[in-house]
């Protein structure tokens, strides 16, 4: 009889799911999404900004949103100021739709608004405390102003504006638009201006958790020196997801080729400092690690490390094809893999 009751919540659980994913798409504040190159002819003959809803059929806050979204009010809103459509995340050709625009989405749902030229004007995460008319509306009139929206924010710190308000908005957009060089370069001037003492207040975490991609500067060098002092203020969990965040972002991004040995080295303690023990920091590193070797022209090296790497048992057949493949790259045709 449980296992029967089981079988029938789960059943209604997932009905319920699709039922709210069918009305989603049937949101009337929105309207039907066409081919993406339409859309923006359409914008430019309309002139008129396009809006996009990023969101996920399951994700509870969307669904939130939806209810406030389906107001009349909304709907003459939209229809009166945007070219108003949904994108569902869950869709593989919104996901390259996005990619293609370089638009990442740390949480759903979010507004993303392009001008009718068909220019990113501003990508906007939503939380619960503006899930309302007046606030989704608040939004989105400063979203297609020219002079409000947070491209114009970028564009006023490119042409000198060191006003910390607007270098945070400019920050934030940069790290959603990925444009990490100037991403890199406000969070560099926001952290110059911060005095040490307020290292450890809620506007210089918030920094970490939304624009940090770096860990070499000084607030991060704060932070991971003092977790515990974070701990004790914010949440455990948060703290260190936002430590492993920035520690994994120094490691992965295309400047990690010209780490040193020692900035290397400071990553790694940093992910020590998380807990990680060192088989899981040596499958983070291993790559990269590697691959500047190879970068160095220094062949015997490299190979000591992938042996040390799997400590003298026998390399995985698929594994040891991707490591002959880089450590013979730009030799001689048919030259042996130097492996064993």
């Amino acid at each position: 009889m449980l296992k029967k009751i089981g079988l029938i919540s789960f059943l209604f659980v997932a009905s319920l799911g699709q039922l709210l994913a069918q009305e989603k798409t049937n949101n009337p504040s929105f309207r039907s999404l066409i081919a993406f190159d339409e859309l923006f002819k359409l914008a430019a003959k309309e002139k008129k900004p396009i809006l996009f809803e990023a969101y996920l059929p399951t994700c509870s806050h969307c669904i939130a949103y939806d209810k406030t979204l389906r107001d009349p009010k909304l709907k003459a809103y939209l229809q009166t100021n945007y070219l108003a459509y949904q994108l569902d995340l869950s869709k593989k050709e919104n996901n390259l739709f996005l990619r293609k625009y370089q638009i990442y989405i740390p949480s759903t749902p979010s507004f993303i608004v392009f001008s009718p030229e068909g220019k990113i004007m501003d990508i906007e995460p939503l939380g619960d405390e503006t899930n309302s008319v007046v606030g989704i509306q608040q939004i989105l009139n400063r979203a297609k102003n020219p002079l409000a929206c947070s491209a114009s924010l970028l564009e006023k710190y490119r042409k000198g504006e060191k006003n910390m308000d607007v270098m945070l908005s400019a920050g934030y957009f940069s790290r959603l638009s990925m444009d990490t060089t100037h991403t890199l370069e406000i969070v560099n001037e926001i952290v110059r201006q911060i005095p040490k003492e307020q290292y450890q207040d809620e506007r210089s975490f918030l920094i970490m958790q939304k624009i940090m991609l770096d860990d070499e500067n000084p607030l991060f060098q704060h932070f991971i020196s003092n977790l515990s002092a974070y701990k004790a203020k914010f949440d455990s969990l948060l703290v260190l997801q936002t430590a492993e965040n920035v520690l994994m972002s120094s490691l992965y991004c295309s400047r990690a080729r010209n780490h040193s040995p020692i900035r290397m080295e400071s990553i790694k303690n940093g992910l020590r400092k998380l807990g990680l023990p060192e088989p899981q920091i040596a499958m983070r590193t291993i790559v990269l690690e590697v691959l500047i070797d190879l970068d160095h022209k220094d062949l015997e090296k490299a190979k000591e490390k992938i042996l040390g790497f799997y400590g003298g048992k026998a390399i995985p057949d698929r594994e040891k094809e991707f490591w002959c493949k880089q450590l013979t790259r730009g030799q001689a045709k048919g030259e042996p893999c130097p492996l064993p």
